[in-house]
């Protein structure tokens, strides 16, 4: 019974983490957009601007600048580069891939059937100087 079960979570492993390498976008890639400084480094130590259109390997190496981005098309996929990333194309797109969804900037809220009766709020609270003037009225001072 024990040997099943481990053999279960060997299968088990060995297929996620197959599922994983197997969602690693292969091959060129096509530039969709570009957003602030981007560059690609062409040979050791000379670095180019990466431009929308332009093709890059997944082997070239990328440099995001601060507040700059960087959407790439893999086939009928968009993979976005964010600011301050440095890395082969294939190393980026791979993190991009595996980090687990959140909240988005440009999200967009939706209504909720949350009324004010609903909110409760709290009465009196006490803020370091409300109580730092409340400590004073204990104090006699001497004039």
């Amino acid at each position: 019974m024990k040997k099943s079960v481990v053999a279960a979570m060997l299968l088990g492993l060995f297929v996620s983490s197959v599922s994983v390498f197997a969602e690693a976008p292969k091959g060129d890639f096509t530039v969709d957009k570009v957003t602030g400084k981007v560059e690609r480094e062409v040979s050791a130590g000379k670095w180019e601007p990466v431009t929308a259109g332009s093709k890059v390997e997944a082997k070239s190496v990328i440099n995001t600048g601060l507040n700059s981005s960087m959407v790439l098309k893999s086939g009928d996929r968009l993979i976005t580069i964010k600011a301050m990333q440095k890395g082969t194309v294939e190393q980026l797109a791979t993190q991009t891939l595996a980090a687990k969804p959140g909240i988005k900037i440009g999200a967009k809220a939706t209504d909720s059937d949350v009324t004010a009766d609903d909110v409760q709020g709290r009465q009196n609270v006490s803020t370091a100087s409300t109580r730092a003037s409340d400590a004073t009225k204990d104090i006699e001072w001497a004039e």
